[in-house]
C-alpha cells in the first residue's frame, strides 16, 4: 500500500480498549460489509480519438459499531488499463469514531469536506485534491483522504469542529505520459528538498464554528496549512532542456466565511476565503515565487420549483491583492457555474448538466450526463465533458479532450 497503515490501528485498539476502562463494553457488535464495483471509460471525440480513462475499481467498505464505537474501513482494489502503475490497492478510508451526547471525536484516514459550493472549492480546503484526471471525476473522487484527528462539540446553537492533520499529505498532478498533462516541457527534473518532511512541525490544524440560526445557517472557519501543489522556478528558462524546476511550498493561513439562507423554493448560499501567504508563480520561471494575499467570494443560488427538477446558480470571484506584472496570474477572475439536473420515471432516471464558464478568457467546460438505475444498486451513466474556448485558459487548454463517457456502477 501506499501509506503505512498500522499506526492508524494501533491507534484504533486502543481507543476501543480505552473505552470506560474496559474491552468489555465492546460487545456483540454490529457488522456491516458494503461497498460498490465501478468501471468507467472515457473516448477522446477528437484525433487521435485514444482512450483518455478506462479504470474498474472495486471499493469493499466494512463498518462496525458498538455502543459508542464505530469502526470503518474501506480498500481501492483497481485495475488501471492505460496506465498498469496507477493500479493496485490502497487504503482509502480508515478510522474510528466515539460518539457521546455532546461531542464525538474521528481519528485515522477520513475525507473531510468544509463548505456548501457546489462544483468549485472555497473553503473546502481540508483534502487535497487528485487532478490526474482534472475535473472530470466526482468531487468524492478528487478530494483525497487525510491522516487526522477530528473533534466536534454540539450545543442547540451550533457546532465546533477542531481538525489536526500531523503530516503534510500533497495534491496529485498528472504525469508527464499522461493526456491531462499539459505543461509542454519536455525534460524535467523536479528538486523536492523544498518539500515539507512528515514531521509533526509542519502538521496543519484547522478551527470552524458553525452557528445554526433561525432562516439562517452560518459557519466561520480558519486553516493554517502548505499549498497542496507546489509553485516551481529554475535557473534556465522553461524551454530548455533537462530543466531542474524546485518546487516551492509555503504556509498559509485561510480564513473563511459561509452562509446558506433558505427562503420557501429557494436557497442563497455564500463562501468566502482570505488566504494570506498563498505562493504564486512568476511569469520569468528564473524568478522565485512570490507570497500573496487573495480573496476568494462565491454567491449561489438554489431552485427546487418541484416536479423533481433543479437549478443552482454560482458565481465566483478571486483578487490577488498587491498584484504585481511578474505572476503570472491574473489579478482578478471571474467564473460562473450551473448545473440542472431532473430526476423522471420515478427517479429511475436522472440528467444533468453540469456547466462552467471563465468569464476572463470565455473558456468553458460542461458536463452532461444521463443515469438509469435498471435495479436497486446498479447505475447506468453515460456522458460527456466538453472543453471549449481560449487555449489560454484553464478549460481551453483541454479543448482537444473532449470526451464521452460510460460507466456501470453496482453497489452490494
Amino acid at each position: 500500500m501506499r501509506y503505512r497503515v498500522s499506526v492508524w490501528f494501533a491507534a484504533i485498539a486502543v481507543m476501543i480498549w480505552a473505552q470506560n476502562g474496559s474491552t468489555a463494553q465492546w460487545t456483540d457488535p454490529i457488522i456491516d460489509f458494503s461497498g460498490y464495483l465501478e468501471t468507467r471509460h472515457g473516448l477522446q471525440t477528437k484525433n487521435p480519438n485514444k482512450l483518455l480513462a478506462s479504470e474498474t475499481l472495486l471499493r469493499p467498505e466494512i463498518r462496525m459499531s458498538g455502543n459508542n464505537v464505530e469502526l470503518f474501513a474501506a480498500a481501492d482494489v483497481s485495475e488501471n488499463h492505460l496506465n498498469q502503475d496507477e493500479s493496485g490497492i490502497e487504503l482509502h478510508e480508515a478510522y474510528v469514531d466515539y460518539v457521546s451526547s455532546a461531542w464525538d471525536i474521528r481519528l485515522g484516514r477520513q475525507i473531510i469536506t468544509w463548505g456548501n459550493a457546489d462544483g468549485v472549492r472555497i473553503t473546502d480546503n481540508i483534502c487535497p485534491s487528485d487532478f490526474t484526471e482534472y475535473l472530470t471525476r466526482d468531487f468524492d473522487e478528487i478530494r483525497i483522504a487525510v491522516d487526522a484527528l477530528k473533534f466536534r462539540w454540539f450545543s442547540s446553537y451550533g457546532t465546533a469542529e477542531l481538525i489536526y492533520i500531523p503530516f503534510f499529505k500533497d495534491g496529485i498532478s498528472p504525469e508527464p505520459d499522461s493526456p491531462w498533462w499539459l505543461n509542454g516541457i519536455a525534460d524535467v527534473i523536479t528538486d523536492n528538498s523544498h518539500k515539507p518532511e512528515k514531521k509533526l512541525k509542519n502538521g496543519e490544524i484547522a478551527l470552524k464554528f458553525a452557528f445554526f440560526l433561525p432562516g439562517l445557517d452560518c459557519a466561520l472557519s480558519y486553516f493554517y496549512t502548505w499549498n497542496d501543489f507546489p509553485v516551481y522556478y529554475s535557473d534556465n528558462p522553461l524551454d530548455s532542456q533537462a530543466l531542474v524546476a524546485v518546487a516551492s511550498y509555503s504556509r498559509i493561513h485561510i480564513y473563511g466565511l459561509e452562509f446558506s439562507i433558505p427562503y420557501n423554493d429557494l436557497v442563497l448560499r455564500g463562501e468566502a476565503a482570505f488566504s494570506h501567504g498563498r505562493l504564486y508563480q512568476a511569469q520569468d520561471t528564473t524568478i522565485t515565487p512570490s507570497k500573496k494575499d487573495d480573496i476568494q467570494c462565491l454567491l449561489g443560488v438554489d431552485w427546487y420549483p418541484g416536479n423533481q427538477w433543479i437549478l443552482l446558480c454560482q458565481l465566483v470571484d478571486k483578487r490577488i491583492l498587491n498584484h504585481s506584472g511578474t505572476i503570472s496570474a491574473e489579478s482578478h477572475s471571474t467564473l460562473v457555474t450551473l448545473n440542472l439536473s431532473k430526476d423522471l420515471f420515478r427517479e429511475k432516471v436522472t440528467i444533468s448538466a453540469m456547466h462552467y464558464r471563465d468569464l476572463n478568457f470565455m473558456d468553458s467546460l460542461t458536463r452532461v450526463s444521463t443515469e438509469y438505475q435498471p435495479v436497486d444498486g446498479c447505475i447506468l451513466s453515460i456522458g460527456a465533458d466538453i472543453f471549449s474556448g481560449d487555449k489560454n485558459g484553464d478549460f481551453g487548454k483541454y479543448k482537444n479532450n473532449t470526451q464521452v463517457w460510460t460507466k456501470i456502477k453496482y453497489h452490494f
